[in-house]
């Protein structure tokens, strides 16, 4: 193993740990952590399926990291909507 691949598991290992504090950080009461929290798992998630497409050859990794931060904001956005009750407004 050369020190670039020791160097790109590391990443993923420090990437793993990030996601785990995320969840934490999702799981909180308030509405703002909860989407925060979301939204580093969903980037770290990413970065972590491109490093093994990288790695291994499997491709499909890069269109799923692909679709999860495309649909990410959509998600976000779509929640902030339901959540300011501008659905309700007349």
């Amino acid at each position: 193993m050369d020190f670039l691949t020791i160097s790109e598991l590391f990443l993923m290992l420090c990437l793993i740990v990030y996601m785990l504090a995320n969840v934490k950080i999702a799981a909180r009461r308030t509405i703002g952590s909860a989407l925060a929290g979301v939204a580093g798992f969903t980037i770290a998630l990413a970065i972590v399926l491109t490093m093994v497409s990288s790695l291994t050859g499997i491709d499909f990794c890069r269109d799923i990291a692909f679709a999860i931060l495309i649909l990410s904001p959509v998600g976000t956005i779509a929640v902030s909507y339901v959540l300011g009750g501008a659905i309700y407004n007349d």
